[in-house]
């Protein structure tokens, strides 16, 4: 399979993509007297700036209090923003503060990217798959809602590019946020294609793991959880297990390190850089310390086995037997930057 990785990215077909599950949309069908209204997805604005006081008086204005909180790094009032449904806290605005700043290097830059109206007339939770210039995804858009709005601001960090996706529905007389979610868009400083051509040749090099572990870093960055599906995620993610299997994975990592306890291998997207992320079962409860010291010795010993380069560091979880390896614990977790593990004594 050769997958589009210099070329735009288009949307397939639903049955081209079967591990991306969207609700239908509604289509439009004749009846003798007249046709139902159909669902639509209307392009409003590009950006960079607001300017749709001339065809939604409501969206410019929520837009502009937004852009302006952003830009003047005002998060302290950011819950204001937000409709009654999204039920978020006073500290929504810090906590997507931190967000930001655990993934991009300050000074920050935003700008409106792209602005959609949505509209569904059964106010079923639609997914639309001909909005203009979003380069091939399928936006999704919140439950209940006749018309409401997709938003996506880009971020300009010194080191990363991303995304801020906003779903906007109506709410007693005005339009509020009703739900969020920060994309990464680039890994230092590469998005999605450049890491899935990396990808394409390690796998040409007959090297599986490092074409294992681009491919997996593309789909990442391509991930919109419940507000955008790129359906080339999916063919991605194809790709990624055709070199290594989940269990075939930790089977590898736990051969190479010569023990039996670790339970699950992934990625891990980073400011310092990417890297591997994993969850290693443990017998009973253990001080701190240990589990830190721990989690550094496995860093070491995965890069003198080869699977840690020079520039990516770790992050280690700890379980006890019988816990979920596909979801974190709290026992404990560390995360160790490339610099953190070279000068881990040996």
């Amino acid at each position: 399979m050769t997958l589009p990785f210099t070329a735009p990215l288009r949307a397939e077909s639903p049955a081209s993509s079967p591990t991306e599950a969207s609700p239908s949309v509604p289509s439009s069908q004749e009846t003798p007297e007249l046709a139902k209204p159909t669902a639509s997805c209307e392009l409003l604005s590009k950006g960079p700036g607001v300017a749709l006081a001339d065809k939604e008086v409501m969206l410019h204005t929520t837009l502009e209090s937004i852009m302006s909180d952003l830009q003047s790094d005002k998060f302290d009032k950011f819950n204001r923003h937000f409709h009654r449904r999204a039920k978020v806290k006073s500290d929504i605005g810090d906590k997507l503060r931190s967000i930001l700043a655990g993934r991009y290097d300050s000074p920050w830059q935003f700008s409106v990217f792209r602005v959609w109206r949505l509209k569904s007339p059964d106010s079923i939770k639609p997914v639309f798959d001909d909005c203009p210039e979003a380069d091939g995804a399928r936006i999704i858009g919140s439950y209940g809602y006749e018309t409401q709005y997709a938003v996506w601001i880009q971020i300009m960090g010194q080191n990363e590019l991303g995304r801020l996706i906003f779903s906007i529905a109506p709410d007693k007389g005005k339009v509020l946020i009703a739900g969020f979610r920060v994309q990464q868009w680039t890994q230092l400083g590469s998005d999605w294609r450049v890491w899935g051509s990396r990808g394409e040749q390690a796998e040409m090099n007959k090297n599986l793991r490092d074409a294992y572990f681009n491919y997996d870093i593309a789909q990442k960055l391509i991930d919109g959880k419940d507000f955008v599906v790129y359906p080339i995620q999916a063919s991605i993610k194809q790709k990624r297990d055709e070199m290594f299997k989940q269990s075939e994975l930790v089977t590898a990592l736990n051969r190479d390190l010569g023990i039996s306890s670790i339970a699950y291998v992934g990625t891990l997207l980073a400011k310092e850089g990417e890297g591997y992320f994993i969850r290693e079962t443990i017998k009973g409860e253990r001080p701190h310390g240990e589990l830190m010291d721990l989690c550094l010795d496995r860093g070491r010993r995965m890069k003198t086995k080869g699977w840690l380069k020079d520039s990516q560091g770790l992050r280690c979880n700890f379980l006890f037997k019988g816990m979920d390896p596909q979801r974190d614990s709290a026992l404990g977790g560390f995360y160790f930057t490339a610099a953190d593990i070279r000068n881990t004594k040996k």
